[in-house]
């Protein structure tokens, strides 16, 4: 029992801290049915029904998947001492084996077959959560991490390797973007930019990003007016006056100017209206100004 704490003292936050108390409860229960299941085969086999109780199995379950997705991560083992969980996982099979030769020197009570069952069961369930995905994202963020205190090229190269097996991992690309900024590709870093607004991530952020290095034309007008449409201050006006700076002929050009003067007063809203009815008389654009009660 007290081996059974320790293992589950090293292991059990982990695994409740990453997938939430729902799905600990799932993993913990159904790796014990598991286990308890691999007895029973076994038992059923040998013709010997020996009875089955305790919850190593279901701690055994612990162990499997945080085999997977922590294998690097340390665990307090004991006071003051902390080893990595694949140590942790390697240290229990170990003990499995010597308790299987235990138990056949003695003809001890330990059902073995119960505990590779709920250890096996917690791989599966791992894999089933893809817990190696997320694995494998951290351990790439971090060799980024480390990229980048050498170099941007050394920083850059590394990301698009991990987005090659992550895309549109959000972190990885703001680090793409940092690199692209610090080698000075001010395109490449717009195109960055872009796709993280497109994808909806840190949107303010981006936009920012974006208007300081004098790119927002990277994306259509199109998706500019639509992003301006969700937004409210600055930001909005940035993305709408990007669009009027357009050529006469952009067809977004005149819904831009009157958004534009939408948002204006007096002489600043006097110049919006009067070059919608300069240039783009009979617009539909210039409708909906005039419905608006924009033009008088």
């Amino acid at each position: 029992m007290l081996g059974n704490l320790v293992f589950l003292a090293a292991v059990g936050p982990l695994v409740e801290s990453e997938v939430g108390q729902l799905k600990f409860v799932f993993i913990y229960v159904l790796s014990g049915l598991a286990g308890v299941a691999a007895h029973w085969a076994v038992a059923v086999s040998s013709g010997v029904g020996t009875p089955l109780i305790g919850a190593s199995s279901a701690i055994a379950g612990c162990v499997g998947y945080c085999t997977v997705r922590f294998a690097r991560r340390q665990v307090p083992l004991a006071p003051k001492l902390r080893i990595n969980v694949g140590i942790v996982a390697l240290l229990w099979i170990l003990l499995q084996a010597v308790g299987a030769f235990v138990r056949f020197g003695d003809g001890g009570g330990t059902s073995y077959i119960a505990h590779i069952g709920g250890f096996l069961s917690g791989l599966l369930l791992a894999f089933v959560l893809r817990a190696q995905v997320v694995a494998s994202a951290e351990e790439g963020r971090e060799r980024i991490e480390q990229m980048s205190d050498r170099s941007p090229a050394a920083a850059l190269a590394t990301t698009e390797e991990f987005l090659v097996q992550h895309p549109g991992d959000a972190a990885a690309l703001w680090e793409k973007a940092a690199a692209l900024h610090a080698m000075g590709d001010r395109e490449k870093e717009a195109e960055v930019l872009a796709s993280l607004v497109r994808a909806g991530h840190d949107v303010d952020r981006a936009l920012d990003c974006l208007v300081v290095i004098d790119r927002l034309r990277t994306m259509t007008p199109i998706e500019r007016m639509r992003i301006a449409s969700t937004l409210e201050g600055p930001l909005k006006h940035e993305l709408l006056r990007s669009v009027a700076n357009e050529p006469d002929s952009e067809p977004e050009r005149p819904h831009a100017l009157v958004a534009l003067a939408e948002d204006a007063q007096g002489a600043d809203r006097a110049v919006f209206i009067e070059e919608l009815e300069s240039k783009y008389t009979f617009h539909a654009a210039t409708e909906i100004a005039r419905t608006k009660g924009l033009i008088k």
